[in-house]
């Protein structure tokens, strides 16, 4: 038999960092006989509205629950997402201007392999979430890293990114609230990042999956919500967050007809589509929020973001509190280690498990991202 050799365009994609992550988990709670604390993965904690899980069982008992859902929305989801986006950020969406998704990521990873070729070159915040850059690597284009920093207050540059751009330059991933810095942006400055790509003849990618977690008084926009934006950007949300449905693996994009039309005819010889029972709760979800839940929810995060923070605190980590996301974004102690070597030393010596800032960019390395939708009754037996 000859041997195995798996496709050269792996060998340019690194193993994804939480996949990596939870191999180290399992060798430590071996090795030590300890349960690992995991500040690690974005997953949310908090169960679901009863209300939705009710329907779901409804709608799995459905005649046609078990059919092939086809290859775009139903009416009653195309329907839903519409009202929403109207209510939500006053956008207005034709059917054509929308597609469900298998989770957010699942756009995400798919869209580059129908908008690049060979030799094109995406702009990519750093740090930023890693999804955004290892697809394109897979069809032979360039990530090109744009820095968030803390001198910038984690946002984006316009001066640095016009060096960054060239006549290969096809589009932009724009991310806010951000993963991982917690970073979040006003509708004023958004009107003047679409501008910018307007004039540059760029699509925006932007990235809202954590449009509906945020901890003060101004609620998250929509790339959409800006004259004529959708003429070059697509939106991507997520119910993951909003709704606490993570495992199900729910989630849309929205805005440019065009380009939605190039990842849906992609996605026909990729996947069946979105369940239909997922599509009836996604519907239901959307034009039933159960508002009280979802208080509580952002409730909880806050109360556990303040507990964790202070327990960062005496690890000699500096950081700002998020204002939107599900991460702290800390910065190492002076005269610490790589971000690597912290983050495992930690894992070894406490049992204690955070993303080495690394591993969302260059940028990352110094800092380590900490996730807060984590339970944290047994905090005390590990810091």
């Amino acid at each position: 038999m000859k041997p195995f050799n798996a496709a050269k365009r792996l060998d340019d994609m690194p193993e994804y960092v939480f996949s990596r992550l939870n191999k180290a988990i399992k060798e430590v709670e071996r090795s030590s006989g300890r349960p690992v604390m995991n500040f690690g993965a974005g997953s949310p904690d908090v169960p679901p509205s009863p209300i939705y899980s009710q329907k779901l069982a409804e709608l799995v008992q459905a005649p046609n629950a078990h059919v092939y859902p086809g290859y775009g929305a139903t009416e009653e989801l195309s329907s839903a997402l519409i009202g929403w986006y109207q209510d939500r950020f006053g956008v207005s969406l034709a059917k054509d201007e929308l597609l469900p998704l298998n989770g957010a990521k699942d756009g995400i990873s798919h869209l580059p392999l129908a908008l690049l070729n060979e030799g094109d070159e995406v702009l990519v915040p750093d740090p930023g979430y890693p999804s955004f850059s290892t697809p394109a690597l897979l069809v032979g284009a360039r990530p090109v890293p744009y820095n968030l920093t803390e001198s910038n207050n984690f946002k984006i540059d316009l001066d640095e990114l016009e060096k960054k751009l060239s006549p290969r330059t096809k589009y932009i991933w724009v991310n806010f609230p951000s993963n991982p810095t917690g970073q979040v942006i006003t509708a004023a400055e958004l009107e003047v990042i679409a501008g910018f790509a307007r004039e540059r003849g760029l699509i925006i990618l932007y990235d809202n999956a954590y449009s509906e977690i945020t901890f003060g008084d101004q609620p998250a926009p929509s790339i959409l919500q800006i004259e004529g934006a959708k003429g070059i950007a697509v939106e991507f949300g997520s119910f993951s967050k909003a709704f606490s449905f993570a495992g199900l693996r729910m989630g849309w994009v929205a805005g440019n007809a065009d380009v939605i039309a190039a990842l849906a005819k992609l996605k026909s010889q990729m996947d069946s589509g979105l369940s239909l029972p997922l599509q009836g709760l996604a519907a239901y979800a959307l034009t039933h929020p159960d508002q009280a839940w979802h208080d509580q929810m952002i409730k909880s995060y806050v109360s556990r973001r303040d507990v964790i923070a202070d327990h960062l605190n005496g690890l000699g980590l500096s950081f700002t509190l998020p204002a939107g996301g599900l991460y702290i974004w800390g910065k190492l102690p002076s005269g610490a280690v790589t971000s690597e070597e912290f983050c495992e030393r930690l894992l070894q010596e406490k049992q204690i498990l955070l993303t080495p800032g690394s591993a969302f960019g260059s940028n990352g390395e110094g800092y380590v991202r900490v996730s807060i939708c984590v339970n944290i009754d047994n905090i005390n037996n590990h810091f």
